[in-house]
C-alpha cells in the first residue's frame, strides 16, 4: 500500500470508528502550519472534494509570539487556507510564562474559547509523537494510565470558566480526535513532499547542530527526538512500532482497571459532590491492596484532564486511612491542576475536599434575626419575604442556603396564634452553634454540649465552624428579648443535614423535613 493510500486509509478507518461521536458536531483542525497539521488539512480537503468526508474542518492557528517568525507563520497558514478555500481563524496569545508547557496550555485554552460546547478538534499527532509521549511519562514514573500515552478520541475540559458570567455553568468540554496515531512521521514527510507541501519547520522541535550546547537548549521532547530515539531505533529498528503497540495495550489495561474501580467506588462511596467526596474506610479495607491503590488513585483526581497523583501521595493517603490513632488533624494536600484538594480522615471516613471549599468551611456563619408574626396581618406581610436564607455572608465562593424559611415561619406563627395560645412577640434566631448550651437531639436521651454534641452530630473537626443553631426567642411586650430560659431551640443546621431538637415543635420540624419544605444546600457562586 502506497504512503498516500495508507495515510488516507488510516484517517478514514478512524473516521468510521468515531462516526457516531462526530454526528452533529462542528469540527475544527489545529493547524500550526507544520508538516503534520498542514498535511492533515490537505488530506481533509482532498477527501471532502472526493465526497468521502462529509465535512470540511475549520482551521485554527494560535500565534503565541514566542518566536520572531510566529507572525510570518500565522500569515503563511492564513494564505494556505485561502488558497485551498478552507475557513481559518488566527488567534493571538500573550503568554505570561514563556515555556513549552505554558504555550501548550495556552494554545488549548485559546482554541477552547473559540469553540462551542462538544465541538471536535482534530490534531495531527502521529506514531512518533505517541512514542515520545510514552517515553516522557515512563521517565516520570507514570503508571498504567499514563503509559497509555495519547488516545485517539478523548474529551478535554476548560480549566476555568471562560467568562465571569459563566462561573455557574459547567466547564466547557470539547473532544480531541487524533486520526494519525498509527502513521509515522516518515510517512507524513513522504506525503508532504509528494504534494509539494510548503510546511513550516519549527527550529525548536529538533537539534539544528550536533554540538553539546545545542543539545542542552532542547526541550525534553526535542531531546528525545534528536538524541535518544535515533540511538534506540538504530539498535532496534522496530522500536517505534513496538512502543506504540505497548501504549495501545496499556490503554486496554487502563480501561479494565477503570471498570473495576468504578464498581469498587460504588461499594465504598458514602457521598459525592463537586465540593467533597466521602468513602467508608471499613469497606475500603475489604479490598485487596492493588484495588485499594487503584481506587485512591482515581478518587484523588476524578475528572478528565486532571493531573494524576503520585504513587507517594497514594501511599500517604492509604497510610492515613488505616492509622490506628485518634488524631483527626492530619491534612494532605494535592494539586490536580484544574483543582486543589485536601484529604482528611474522621472516624471511619475519608474525605476529599476542594481546597477552596475547605477554607470556606472555616468561615463562621453570621447571626440572623427574623421577627415572627403574632397576628394575621403581620403573617401575610412576613410571607412576602424571601424563602431562602444565606447562612454565611454573600460574595463568597460558595453560598450555604436554608430553603423553606417562609413555610417554617408560617407554620410556627399559626401554631403560636392558635385559639388556645396566647403568646408574646417572637423571633427566629440563626447563630453559630454555642458551645455551652446543652441540647437534646430528637429521639435520643440526654442533653449534650460542646465537643460531645458535635461528635453526636457526626461533625468532623474541619466542619465544626459551619454549624448553625435555629431557636425561637420570646420577646416582651416592649419588644425586648426576655430571659434566655424562654428560648426554644428548634434544630441544628450542618453542612449536609438538619438535626431536629426536642421541643414542642419537634413534630412540625420533622414534617417539614420529611416533605422537603425545609432543606439545606451548598451552591457554588
Amino acid at each position: 500500500m502506497t504512503t498516500p493510500v495508507c495515510i488516507s486509509q488510516a484517517f478514514m478507518d478512524s473516521f468510521h470508528a468515531h462516526h457516531a461521536q462526530l454526528l452533529g458536531k462542528r469540527v475544527w483542525l489545529a493547524c500550526s502550519g507544520g508538516r503534520d497539521s498542514l498535511g492533515l488539512a490537505l488530506l481533509c480537503r482532498t477527501l471532502f472534494d472526493q465526497g468521502r468526508l462529509p465535512f470540511l474542518p475549520q482551521l485554527i492557528h494560535v500565534n503565541h509570539g514566542m518566536q520572531a517568525a510566529n507572525d510570518q507563520w500565522a500569515q503563511q497558514v492564513a494564505q494556505w487556507a485561502q488558497q485551498h478555500d478552507m475557513a481559518c481563524q488566527i488567534i493571538g496569545l500573550n503568554l505570561t510564562h514563556k515555556s513549552e508547557q505554558a504555550a501548550r496550555d495556552g494554545r488549548y485554552q485559546a482554541m477552547m474559547q473559540l469553540m462551542n460546547q462538544d465541538d471536535v478538534l482534530i490534531l495531527g499527532h502521529h506514531q512518533d509523537d505517541q512514542v515520545e509521549t510514552l517515553l516522557m511519562r515512563l521517565f516520570n514514573g507514570a503508571g498504567v494510565t499514563g503509559l497509555g500515552a495519547m488516545r485517539e478520541w478523548t474529551s478535554k475540559q476548560a480549566h476555568t470558566a471562560q467568562l465571569p458570567s459563566d462561573v455557574n455553568k459547567p466547564r466547557k468540554r470539547i473532544f480531541l480526535w487524533r486520526p494519525w496515531l498509527e502513521i509515522s512521521r516518515a510517512q507524513i514527510t513522504e506525503y508532504a513532499q509528494r504534494h509539494n507541501l510548503k510546511y513550516i519547520d519549527d527550529p525548536t522541535n529538533v537539534a539544528q547542530s550536533p554540538s553539546k550546547l545545542a543539545l542542552q537548549t532542547l526541550n525534553d521532547r526535542a531531546w528525545l527526538r534528536s538524541v535518544l530515539l535515533p540511538h534506540i531505533t538504530e539498535r532496534y529498528p522496530q522500536a517505534s512500532e513496538a512502543m506504540a503497540r505497548t501504549a495501545q495495550l496499556m490503554q486496554q489495561a487502563s480501561d479494565s482497571i477503570d471498570e473495576q474501580v468504578t464498581q469498587d467506588l460504588a461499594q465504598v462511596a458514602l457521598a459525592a459532590t463537586e465540593q467533597q467526596s466521602v468513602i467508608a474506610l471499613d469497606k475500603l479495607a475489604g479490598l485487596s491492596a492493588p484495588r485499594q491503590a487503584a481506587l485512591i488513585h482515581h478518587w484523588l483526581a476524578p475528572y478528565p484532564n486532571q493531573l494524576p497523583p503520585s504513587k507517594r501521595l497514594v501511599d500517604e493517603v492509604l497510610a492515613l486511612s488505616f492509622r490506628q490513632d485518634s488524631n483527626h488533624q492530619t491534612c494532605l494536600y494535592f494539586d490536580a491542576g484544574s483543582e486543589q484538594y485536601q484529604v482528611r480522615r474522621y472516624q471511619n471516613k475519608l474525605y476529599r475536599l476542594q481546597h477552596a471549599y475547605a477554607q470556606w468551611l472555616q468561615m463562621m456563619p453570621h447571626q440572623i434575626h427574623l421577627p415572627l408574626a403574632h397576628n394575621a396581618e403581620e403573617l401575610s406581610l412576613n410571607l412576602a419575604d424571601t424563602d431562602v436564607l444565606s447562612l454565611k455572608q454573600s460574595g463568597l465562593e460558595f453560598d450555604w442556603q436554608l430553603t423553606g424559611v417562609r413555610g417554617l415561619m408560617a407554620h410556627l406563627a399559626r401554631l403560636l396564634n392558635s385559639a388556645d395560645a396566647k403568646v408574646t412577640p417572637c423571633q427566629l434566631i440563626f447563630e453559630p452553634l454555642p458551645r455551652t448550651i446543652k441540647l437534646a437531639l430528637a429521639g435520643r436521651s440526654g442533653r449534650k454540649s460542646g465537643k460531645k454534641l458535635l461528635q453526636a452530630l457526626d461533625q468532623p473537626s474541619f466542619k465544626r465552624g459551619s454549624v448553625v443553631l435555629c431557636r425561637l426567642d420570646m420577646m416582651g411586650s416592649d419588644g425586648i428579648l426576655q430571659d434566655s430560659s424562654t428560648a426554644v431551640p428548634l434544630f441544628i443546621i450542618c453542612i449536609d443535614r438538619i438535626w431536629v431538637l426536642q421541643s414542642q415543635f419537634t413534630a412540625l420540624i420533622n414534617q417539614l423535613l420529611a416533605t422537603e419544605v425545609l432543606s439545606t444546600q451548598i451552591l457554588e457562586c
